[in-house]
């Protein structure tokens, strides 16, 4: 996947969260006003069930507040088409997490990557949920239903966005 022949990036719950830990609070307002710009280039898309665990979850936190304050200004769709849902839940229906209380994004965030992707757009999830557990993570999903997939901070150093050091425990 080249960054640079991306269309549309649709973000995850999981990959606004992590934003908290690698965007420093003196420098997350300026990277959120950038991402709604995006949004309203029509670069960034979302389900409706990301802005709904993002309201419920983390605000007043930034990304919690700043995922309903964009939902107007989205250019794409906030629901995938029915065949895209049934699709991915036949072929991922693993992703979802039976134990959470709520209705679980993920597998409409891989239905909208896959019905713009069937729209004619090169699409790429954003996400930090990468690693199979009890159910199988988005980037699971993202190579069974050939969908390409990158974690935040690479989709934020590939606009500029200035990122807080990792740091390793050795």
């Amino acid at each position: 996947m080249n960054p640079d022949d991306i269309d549309v990036w649709i973000i995850d719950s999981s990959a606004l969260i992590e934003t908290k830990s690698i965007v420093s609070v003196t420098k997350q307002w300026e990277a959120f006003k950038d991402l709604e710009q995006m949004v309203r280039n029509g670069q960034i898309a979302m389900p409706r069930q990301v802005i709904k665990e993002m309201s419920e979850i983390a605000h007043p936190d930034l990304p919690g507040a700043w995922a309903p304050g964009v939902r107007g200004s989205l250019q794409h769709p906030l629901d995938a088409d029915h065949s895209h849902v049934k699709d991915v839940l036949s072929t991922a229906g693993d992703v979802v997490d039976v134990n959470k209380a709520g209705e679980d994004a993920d597998p409409y965030v891989l239905a909208l990557a896959q019905q713009l992707k069937s729209d004619g757009y090169a699409v790429c999830i954003v996400t930090e949920d990468t690693i199979d557990r009890i159910r199988t993570s988005i980037a699971t999903a993202c190579r069974r239903l050939n969908i390409d997939y990158c974690r935040i901070r690479d989709f934020l150093e590939q606009y500029g966005i200035p990122l807080l050091k990792e740091t390793s425990d050795s």
